[in-house]
């Protein structure tokens, strides 16, 4: 049995993309990753917009019976303020609008990975629109709560660009 081995065969496992090129696994565990997040992100986004009215109406009257009780216990000024900007971004419209925003960042980002799947550089880029619109929507709806949430957001989300940009030069640069 002849146990020799190629040094100039690629020591990770690889698989054959698509478009011909080879993926590296690396590229294929972050993709498959993106579109595990993505994906579900998409479902989220499609069930707060159709469940707005209910989570706004359960919302609405837990921060109103949260607001009761910081009025009897004489809470600072300051954490009434927050929770009123908190209440505001509860409404069934804000909810919708969030999820539109949402559903089109995730479906940005899905697009770029299969993109980058594929071994097309475009979807990089596309990948980064995503979360830019992902980490821009709560500072543009103007909501507390949410530029928590975008912060999040757009650390995870730096961290992905970072791993998929050492992985551009795998990718071709055909645009289609």
């Amino acid at each position: 049995m002849n146990m020799e081995t190629n040094p100039s065969a690629p020591s990770t496992p690889s698989t054959p993309a698509p478009t011909g090129g080879v993926r590296n696994t690396f590229l294929t565990v972050i993709c498959i990753l993106t579109f595990i997040g993505s994906g579900w992100d998409i479902i989220k986004s499609i069930r707060s917009y159709a469940s707005a009215d209910t989570v706004a109406a359960v919302a609405g009257d837990a921060m109103k019976s949260a607001e009761t009780q910081m009025d009897q216990q004489n809470t600072p000024s300051f954490l009434k303020n927050l929770m009123s900007s908190v209440t505001e971004g509860l409404s069934a419209d804000n909810i919708r609008e969030s999820a539109i925003l949402q559903l089109i960042g995730n479906l940005f980002t899905l697009f770029g990975a299969i993109l980058m799947w594929n071994l097309r550089k475009i979807g990089f880029y596309l990948y980064i629109l995503g979360i830019l619109v992902l980490v821009a929507m709560p500072v543009v709806l103007g909501k507390l709560i949410g530029i928590i949430g975008g912060a999040f957001v757009g650390f995870i989300g730096i961290i992905f660009i970072v791993m998929y940009g050492v992985n551009l030069k795998h990718m071709n640069k055909q645009q289609a």
